[in-house]
């Protein structure tokens, strides 16, 4: 489904019908973002549906030309901010002991060994890191959020949000270095 003027002006009127396609063709880039900072499939039909009434009550912002899955991406990832923004205790989440005196990782984190994985590997791995560590490193990693926003959109401060995706880097490759079987498939 490609969206141009005509169906944009269908959803503005609330047609059912081409909103229910909508969601249909959308559905799984949302759900594919969604499982990225969700566990629980609950949380993530909960993510996937705020975000398609977001994109239907911002559609006349969608620029016809431009990639429409690129755009709901992002909304999705703005929603999936914006719940977590919502959670109280999501500012003690990255209060988390941060040793500013510790060395730096520096070790070789190297996204090459996920290519062999299957993306349920990669979810199940990414979802070992801590609450925090996860979406700062999510952002960061697969959405492609400079530090900078990251730090801007949730409100933490840039060392922070460097911290986390350190963090995230070390765990990762200590995760990956004790389940080498994974990397064998």
């Amino acid at each position: 489904m490609e969206l141009n003027n005509e169906i944009i002006q269908q959803i503005k009127k609330n047609d059912r019908k081409v909103i229910l396609r909508l969601y249909e063709n959308t559905f799984n880039v949302l759900m594919s973002t969604a499982v990225r900072y969700k566990s629980n499939k609950e949380d993530q039909m909960a993510i996937v549906n705020t975000a398609f009434m977001k994109i239907i009550d911002s559609i006349e912002q969608f620029k016809v030309g431009s990639n429409y899955f690129s755009w709901a991406k992002r909304i999705v990832s703005n929603t999936v901010i914006d719940d977590f923004r919502k959670n109280k205790k999501y500012k003690d989440l990255f209060k988390a002991d941060i040793d500013e005196t510790a060395e730096p990782f520096t070790g070789d984190f190297t996204p090459e060994a996920y290519k062999e994985m299957e993306a349920e590997e990669v979810q199940q791995i990414l979802d070992q890191l801590p609450p925090a560590t996860k979406i700062t490193f999510n952002l960061f990693a697969i959405d492609g959020y400079s530090y900078k926003e990251i730090a801007e959109e949730l409100n933490i401060g840039y060392e922070t949000v460097k911290w986390h995706v350190k963090e995230a880097r070390k765990r990762l490759k200590i995760i990956l270095s004790e389940n080498s079987e994974l990397l064998k498939h």
